[in-house]
């Protein structure tokens, strides 16, 4: 009986680490909340203020980019809804639909996860693969064999999907709610930080997960090679007919 595959084991690439995000904490935490206090200061109205700090994922996704001359599918997704979110804010004129379209994305983010679980493997699969395979086609070929011919990474995957999904929905919710009984200021001021810290919090869980499964795989796979020495001991010392 052949050992079970081995799960990934977490690489370099995929360790959590806050040096990593620093240039991401910057560019779309603190650079979009410092331009929008500094140009209300300034006496700019809410609604030019907000829609500059859009300006800096755009940014974030031109450095991408730059660096890799590719845009991946969730880039081109931000970039469509920022594009759009902005031009239909300054068109509306409305503060309100200014300070929420990011929540928007993230709940359109979240339900994509969901809708790409019933078309076989999930985005979030892809995503997390995409990282770990850095370019290395022999690592991505051995995720997707992994999706195919082991339930429990399967499963694993699956679940995460979920979890995912879930949670980008409630935190875009909660960040309409904040807009609706806060002031813009107080929603500018906070709501990066809520979507900062869910994407934090998903990373690690979704560590602790990965790492979890590949506990699971070494030890079935341990198991399994003491049941076949076992056996071949026992084939051994067997008396012959």
């Amino acid at each position: 009986m052949d050992a079970p595959a081995a799960a990934p084991a977490p690489t370099p690439a995929t360790q959590f680490s806050m040096k990593q995000l620093l240039p991401s904490l910057a560019m779309d935490v603190f650079l979009p909340i410092i331009t929008f206090n500094a140009l209300c200061a300034m006496g700019v109205s809410t609604l030019l203020a907000v829609t500059a700090g859009g300006v800096f994922p755009l940014i974030s996704i031109a450095r991408k980019y730059a660096k890799t001359k590719e845009i991946d599918a969730l880039g081109a997704i931000v970039l469509f809804f920022l594009v759009v979110g902005t031009a239909a804010s300054l068109v509306s004129g409305s503060v309100f639909f200014a300070i929420v379209k990011d929540s928007f994305l993230t709940a359109t983010f979240g339900l994509i996860i969901l809708g790409t679980l019933a078309f076989g493997r999930p985005l979030t699969f892809q995503l997390i693969r995409q990282m770990v395979a850095a370019g290395n086609e022999a690592e991505y070929a051995r995720w997707g064999k992994l999706y195919d011919e082991v339930p429990d990474f399967r499963r694993t995957q699956r679940m995460i999907a979920v979890v995912w999904s879930i949670a980008y929905i409630a935190e875009a919710a909660a960040r309409v709610g904040l807009a609706l009984v806060t002031t813009p200021a107080v929603v500018v001021n906070v709501s990066p930080f809520l979507a900062f810290g869910m994407t934090i919090a998903l990373a690690l869980w979704t560590r602790h997960v990965m790492l979890a499964l590949r506990d699971r795989r070494m030890k079935a796979a341990a198991e399994a090679a003491r049941a076949s020495d076992a056996a071949g001991t026992n084939a051994s010392i067997a008396p012959s007919p």
